[in-house]
């Protein structure tokens, strides 16, 4: 089963075109401290029941929610530095669509 990023509106797989294309793949962390961090990060809301996200065992992120400065590289592979948080997501599309329309008025 092909794994998908956590952060909303990214359309990134864990697979071998998107591996190919340079993207890496990061588990939430198991520290609990630095867990709720990219939990907050990432600032998702369960639908159902209108509370924070809690990502499952499988929750991924994909590398282009990190800075390049959140990798050290080892030749040819990269690594997250420890206590690395995620902090690049794009607005959504509907908070962009939303911003336009003002500015135009």
């Amino acid at each position: 089963m092909t794994r998908s990023c956590s952060a909303l509106g990214c359309t990134a797989r864990d697979n071998g075109h998107s591996r190919e294309r340079g993207i890496s793949f990061h588990q939430f962390p198991v520290d609990a401290a630095q867990r709720r961090e990219w939990i907050r990060a990432v600032n998702r809301v369960d639908p159902r029941s209108r509370q924070a996200w809690s990502p499952g065992p499988g929750a991924i992120l994909c590398s282009r929610h990190f800075a390049e400065a959140d990798f050290e590289r080892y030749g040819l592979r990269r690594k997250l530095r420890r206590g690395a948080v995620p902090s690049r997501f794009p607005r959504p599309q509907t908070q962009t669509g939303i911003s336009e329309f003002l500015a135009q008025c």
